[in-house]
């Protein structure tokens, strides 16, 4: 396949270092910035020798009329040069977008492989509702609402609305003085709210019968002290709880009597009791091969004062190689928000990197959040540079203030003339232009400057308060630095 790449002045050298060993033309247009180039600038080229040219992945044209015009196929190629290299070889397997850019439609497609991979699994144990547990499908995640009873029907429709995005089964965790009716009010209540099939978790008979009562799909938590709740028992899934393999295999045996959808919990213990607890798993895992093991991953994730994703990644990964099936956390406080998402991805890097045999990464799917793979190449500092200095001196705007806040996941932007509110930064300070909110150019940068940080606060869960630095921790506070 004969290919030519186009490009800008600017970014020529980069182009040509990283399709170097390629069967590739280059092509440098006629303008410094690659992303501004047009169909008119390449127009006048002869391209009937070439299988496939390659536009920047950041231009904006008519590339499908264009490519139409003149006979050859036209298609975006990467955003940025350094991603050529990984491009270059797939031409002849992917067609290339005329909207996409090449690495994104690259990233899309290893993703849906992944996703599609982990998907076709069809070997499992039992189902829970609809959900299959067990087997060698991907391990499914349970999901606490913590004292599900005590909160307002609203609050439980908000957390179940929100738990339902990236929760397999959802758990309604149980005050320890909790009355049975308020717990068929929370079970009957739930039910009516979502599809997703619900578990109850308390050891208290009494709730459990009322549960069953009500049709709970799944029971949390069974052990020898109250073993007399499986009378209760129909046909619901039962999570076994003990801390030794030779009691948690009995205990399976002795419940196994009464539903065949027996799960087992050798109980992963917080810091500093981790490793011992995991290996409790590997332990119950090597004298049962085939009971699903539940894998508490909340126990750690809120008893750290560190990020969830990589707590969740990498104890998933363990999960996976214990051949767990159930991975089990809650989003009781700040620090853990977004932890049911994490462990849902987790849970298809996991069984994906299984299925390849290989490293869970460059599967399309990742839980990189504040770092990338990469480090892009910049242009130097030009010699003739002007060093920048912060103006101390202060004139407000005639058009008057704002104030900026984050509120129910969306910026919100207060003017004496009006509010704006939106998810993006862009979305409203176009709004404010439009509505001639500014005068001076110090204070639109001003306003610039604050949207971008509560965007992104709001995009990584963090508090956002106008006129202060976004806290990163250790990364802004020079910790460990003397």
């Amino acid at each position: 396949m004969k290919i030519l790449t186009v490009t800008g002045r600017l970014a020529e050298k980069d182009v040509r270092k990283y399709v170097s060993g390629f069967d590739v033309d280059v092509f440098v247009a006629d303008i410094d910035v690659a992303a501004f180039i047009q169909p008119k600038h390449i127009e006048r080229l002869d391209l009937s020798n070439y299988d496939l040219v390659l536009v920047p992945g950041l231009t904006s044209a008519d590339w499908k009329a264009f490519e139409k015009r003149k006979g050859t196929m036209v298609r975006l190629g990467p955003i940025h040069a350094y991603d050529l290299k990984s491009v270059i070889p797939l031409a002849e397997k992917i067609e290339f977008s005329h909207t996409i850019p090449a690495c994104r439609l690259i990233q899309r497609e290893k993703e849906r492989e992944s996703i599609d991979a982990v998907d076709s699994l069809g070997d499992f144990a039992f189902r829970i509702g609809d959900v299959e547990i067990g087997g060698n499908t991907r391990m499914k995640v349970v999901a606490e609402i913590v004292d599900a009873t005590r909160l307002s029907e609203n609050e439980l429709a908000e957390r179940l609305r929100y738990y339902e995005e990236h929760a397999d089964i959802i758990d309604l965790g149980i005050p320890l003085d909790e009355k049975p009716e308020e717990v068929e009010r929370t079970v009957e209540f739930a039910k009516k709210i979502t599809r997703l099939p619900l578990s109850i978790d308390t050891f208290d008979e009494r709730l459990i019968e009322a549960a069953i009562n009500k049709r709970i799909d799944m029971v949390m938590s069974i052990s020898s002290k109250n073993l007399s709740a499986l009378d209760y028992i129909d046909d619901q899934a039962v999570v076994v709880v003990g801390r030794s393999t030779r009691e948690l295999l009995e205990l399976t045996d002795t419940v196994r009597d009464k539903t065949s959808k027996v799960i087992a919990d050798p109980v992963l213990d917080p810091p500093l009791n981790l490793a011992e607890s995991i290996m409790r798993y590997a332990e119950y895992r090597k004298a049962d091969s085939i009971t699903p093991m539940l894998f508490g991953i909340g126990n750690v994730t809120e008893l750290v004062d560190s990020d969830s994703i990589g707590i969740n990644a990498v104890l998933a990964f363990i999960a996976e190689e214990l051949s767990a099936n159930l991975l089990f956390t809650t989003e009781a406080s700040v620090k853990t928000t977004g932890s049911i998402r994490e462990l849902k991805i987790a849970s298809y890097m996991a069984k994906a990197a299984k299925i390849r045999n290989s490293s869970p990464k460059d599967l399309g799917i990742n839980l990189l959040a504040l770092k990338e793979k990469t480090r892009l190449e910049s242009c130097k500092i030009p010699e003739n540079f002007i060093e920048g200095q912060e103006s101390r001196e202060f004139i407000r705007d005639p058009c008057g203030d704002f104030r900026i806040w984050i509120s129910e996941g969306r910026i919100v932007c207060s003017h004496d003339r009006a509010v704006i509110v939106g998810r993006t930064a862009k979305e409203i300070y176009d709004a404010a232009v439009k509505m001639g909110l500014l005068s001076r150019l110090d204070h639109a940068c001003y306003l610039g400057r604050e949207l971008a940080k509560a965007e992104i606060a709001l995009k990584l869960g963090k508090n956002y308060t106008q006129d202060r630095d976004l806290d990163f921790g250790f990364y802004t506070r020079g910790i460990f630095q003397r």
